[in-house]
């Protein structure tokens, strides 16, 4: 599989927040596992009137993969 060359962030597996790559502890759920294999990129800026953050059911404000392996 060919190294991401866009965005250098990786997945919590738990919540699928995208985060910086030396972060150890996800800032939303507290997982400490991550991934570097993700595709597709989701913005939820307001996760309360958001249908898109509804139907991915997000609760918080934030950049979120969509699918992480």
């Amino acid at each position: 599989m060919p190294k991401r060359r866009g965005l250098p962030l990786k997945a919590c597996i738990k919540c699928k927040l995208l985060v910086d790559p030396k972060t150890e502890v996800c800032p939303n759920c507290g997982s400490r596992v991550f991934s570097d294999d993700w595709e597709g990129l989701v913005v939820v800026l307001n996760a309360e009137k958001s249908l898109v953050a509804k139907k991915l059911n997000l609760t918080k404000s934030g950049v979120y993969a969509l699918r992480v392996r």
